[in-house]
């Protein structure tokens, strides 16, 4: 049985080869994955969350700085770049179309493992800093007022599925 270490070196090799099949083995049939546009669950979610990565910046690549294993966790921290020349879908349903720039971003993650594969992760990336480096930038359109953190969290969740079956359409 393989441990969290080995499970994320294979991991990270199939990310580096952008092969979704050898990815999808890394993980349970029911995974669930928190990510920074919101929750994805199952092999079918994986592998569109995954698979958006490899359209955006066919280029990608990821390189792991820092790796802790805790009897079944593992936490790592990257640096992920490339070029973004495909279609970006943000978390709204906008689409930032290809820009051919650099892109560029650190990020961490914990994964939990059980029977050799992987079960939960949660996934932090500098969202802001990707974003700048494709000539986004913060625009504020209405005074910030604060919100209620349930229903943020539940329009991130509705904002995702809405997403996934707009695609399953496609």
């Amino acid at each position: 049985m393989r441990d969290p270490r080995e499970i994320h070196d294979a991991f990270a090799e199939a990310l580096r080869a952008h092969d979704e099949r050898r990815l999808l083995d890394c993980f349970h049939p029911d995974a669930v994955i928190v990510t920074p546009v919101g929750m994805v669950e199952g092999h079918e979610q994986i592998e569109w969350y995954f698979g958006q990565f490899f359209s955006t910046v066919p280029d990608l690549t990821s390189r792991v700085t820092t790796m802790l294993v805790h009897d079944d966790t593992v936490a790592v921290e990257w640096v992920s770049s490339g070029t973004q020349t495909g279609e970006m879908l943000l978390p709204d349903g906008t689409v930032i179309p290809g820009t051919g720039r650099p892109v560029s971003w650190t990020g961490c993650g914990m994964w939990t493992a059980e029977d050799g594969r992987f079960a939960t992760g949660r996934i932090y990336y500098d969202q802001l800093h990707a974003y700048m480096s494709l000539g986004c930038r913060l625009v504020q359109t209405e005074p910030a007022r604060p919100r209620d953190q349930g229903t943020r969290a539940e329009s991130r969740s509705g904002s995702v599925r809405r997403l996934l079956r707009r695609l399953a359409g496609r």
